[in-house]
């Protein structure tokens, strides 16, 4: 062997040596299914939330595959407005439902997300507004329900929607 090529094999079992190195240039798969626990980011009201709307998460919890984290606790992710409806009159309540869509892995890529989403509703007040329309006065008819919201760090669940290879 000529002293370039001692050379390079020394430098790569130097690499190797180095904890965590030949871990981070390890493909792992990461099935469909998976579990991923997620949290909301900022609080969300039915009253200024529009259907399509983009929506913040972060991951509660490591996702492991193998001893390795994959998706790492607190990376970013984001869900869909898929259902607003604001407090109407006659005390009828808002609601409000959100669907995971996507979080990001350790190597930056982002993983699509299936599941059913959360969804709130707010407080249905239409049984108290109307016998007090009845007994007190109709303007009672014009009382709200209230909005619907989902507070930061409401949890949800989600799963990885399709096969995805993190480096």
């Amino acid at each position: 062997m000529n002293r370039l090529s001692l050379l390079l094999a020394s430098l790569l079992l130097a690499l190797l040596a180095v904890p965590g190195f030949a871990q981070k240039t390890k493909r792992t798969t990461l099935k469909a299914g998976t579990l991923v626990v997620l949290e909301t980011s900022n609080p969300l009201s039915s009253k200024d939330a529009q259907v399509g709307q983009s929506v913040t998460l972060r991951v509660k919890y490591d996702v492991m595959i193998n001893g390795r984290a994959v998706i790492k606790a607190g990376a970013p992710g984001s869900a869909q407005v898929v259902a607003a409806e604001q407090r109407k009159g006659l005390g009828k309540e808002g609601s409000l439902s959100i669907r995971p869509t996507v979080v990001q892995a350790v190597d930056g890529q982002m993983v699509p997300l299936t599941g059913n989403g959360v969804g709130q509703n707010g407080d249905d007040t239409k049984g108290g507004t109307i016998a007090l329309a009845v007994v007190v006065s109709p303007l009672f008819l014009l009382k709200k329900g209230k909005d619907a919201t989902i507070p930061a760090g409401y949890e949800m669940q989600a799963n990885v929607a399709s096969e995805t290879v993190i480096q």
